[in-house]
């Protein structure tokens, strides 16, 4: 199908809205329709779409199951209006498939599922067939108008853009259960901790796996959902060391998001907090830096787009790495990579940036290359269209 309309929803998620709204951009060059659904305006919303012509051609591309999780402005005699108008529904999924268990079983009609990870879409493969073909879209960067600044007119020296969650609003998630299933939980959590590198669905399914010899597929996948918190638990434990480590270390770092005066650094005078801030915020925050370090949402064959927005900000990435980026990009040439199970190593490799603005800027430029050439959502969207006319 070669589509003539996209239907995208915003007014849930602020990020994700971003992405669709750049997305929408993009294929609207492209001499084809985009219309919004707002969440904020449902009513209205649902009176235009009504009033929309109908359309054999039209799709929705989503997020996360956004429109598709029972909400009641999308609802009409007890189906989805997507099901009722017959329209072709494109999930993009931005964390791992085990957050969306409930949504994955309900067995949505006319659904195309996409991954942002090529393990997490070998996994939703394996253990969602019904689904058919699944699709691999990594995320992508968004350019600011104008040429960024050079290295040494910028305000910033680091910059991290993520919010830290703090275990005490983490562990509510496992209070129910016994001491030995929470001893279980952290000695996984141990586990990922000392072997980084590993991806997270195949470290908790070998573990279940091994200590349950006859569990079965839809226990796996039960289970799996009610270890979420071992995921953000991990997750934000690195975050955590990797960011204080730096201030620890006399390097000042700029954060944007939430909850980091309870990170418990020791030396939070080089914590400078500036709050949670929207997307188009974060990026002209990273247009003052001249360094942006990433620390990857553990997606071990995928990629984040923080790491293409602060190349095509023109900073000088550093980022953990994964199967995916090892492919597409070069330590010391485009961007620099520290391994998660050296994490320490990190402000040696921040303070060899700062200290010699040459290696930098070159690393900044051919950065800034080879993001814009093939990883905007302008790139994105014409690998969505491929999926849909597939």
């Amino acid at each position: 199908m070669n589509p003539s309309r996209i239907i995208f929803i915003k007014g849930s998620v602020e990020t994700l809205e971003f992405f669709s709204l750049q997305i929408a951009k993009a294929l609207r060059s492209q001499g084809i329709d985009t219309w919004f659904w707002d969440m904020k305006a449902p009513l209205s919303s649902r009176e235009r779409f009504l009033e929309l012509k109908p359309c054999e051609d039209t799709v929705l591309v989503t997020f996360n199951f956004i429109g598709l999780s029972g909400e009641s402005q999308f609802q009409a005699e007890n189906i989805s209006l997507w099901e009722l108008q017959n329209i072709p529904v494109f999930c993009i999924m931005v964390d791992h498939p085990m957050y969306y268990y409930n949504r994955l079983r309900a067995g949505i009609k006319n659904l195309t599922l996409i991954c942002i990870d090529r393990d997490h879409q070998s996994f939703v493969s394996q253990y969602y067939p019904e689904y058919g073909r699944v699709h691999f879209l990594p995320l992508a960067g968004t350019m600011l108008p104008g040429k960024p600044l050079p290295l040494e007119e910028r305000s910033i020296d680091v910059i991290f853009t993520g919010n830290y969650i703090p275990p005490k609003h983490l562990t509510p998630h496992i209070q129910h259960m016994d001491a030995e299933s929470r001893d279980f939980y952290f000695d996984i959590i141990k586990e990922l901790i000392r072997h980084p590198n590993r991806p997270m669905e195949q470290e908790l399914i070998a573990r279940l796996t091994g200590e349950f010899s006859q569990i079965t597929r839809e226990e796996i996948l039960s289970c799996l959902y009610s270890m979420i918190f071992i995921d953000l638990y991990v997750r934000s434990w690195f975050r955590r060391e990797i960011v204080c480590a730096l201030a620890e270390d006399g390097i000042p770092v700029t954060i944007i998001g939430k909850d980091w005066e309870q990170a418990g650094c020791k030396c939070p005078k080089n914590l400078i907090l500036t709050g949670q801030k929207n997307s188009l915020a974060c990026l002209e925050s990273m247009r003052q830096a001249k360094i942006s370090v990433n620390v990857m949402p553990w997606f071990k064959n995928g990629a984040h787009d923080r790491i293409f927005n602060g190349m095509l900000q023109g900073c000088a990435v550093i980022t953990d790495s994964s199967a995916y980026l090892d492919e597409i990009l070069s330590d010391g040439k485009d961007c620099a990579f520290f391994r998660l199970d050296c994490w320490n190593e990190i402000s040696q490799k921040v303070r060899r940036l700062l200290e010699h603005p040459g290696e930098a800027n070159c690393i900044a430029s051919a950065g800034y290359r080879t993001a814009s050439e093939s990883h905007t959502w302008a790139d994105r969207a014409q690998a969505l269209l491929k999926i849909i006319s597939a």
